[in-house]
């Protein structure tokens, strides 16, 4: 598995995931987790990490008193602000980036 920066690809493909997720189903044992790390080539542990650092900027998260992981860089909350209203693009995007991981 790589140990370098998540790329826009991996953090569309991981964004879509976040989308789908409970917050509480967000650990590196969670089926979908499993299925889709080595997809796009990173281990179990960090794409659950990745779900995480998106929960930081979840406003829905936050009025629940949730806050994610402190982590998480710049392209999390550019992703997050491109795509978190633009669901339909998401998903478009997000399959179209998968094939390119």
């Amino acid at each position: 598995m790589k140990n370098i920066n998540w790329n826009r690809p991996e953090l569309i493909v991981a964004f879509n995931l976040y989308c789908k997720t409970p917050f509480s189903k967000i650990n590196s044992s969670y089926k979908p987790v499993k299925a889709l790390a080595p997809i796009i080539g990173r281990s179990d542990n960090a794409l659950a990490m990745k779900l995480a650092n998106f929960a930081r900027l979840d406003p829905a998260l936050q009025a629940r008193g949730i806050k994610g992981l402190k982590g998480g860089g710049k392209g999390d909350e550019e992703i997050w602000n491109e795509f978190n209203s633009n669901w339909e693009e998401l998903a478009f995007e997000s399959e179209k980036n998968t094939c390119q991981v």
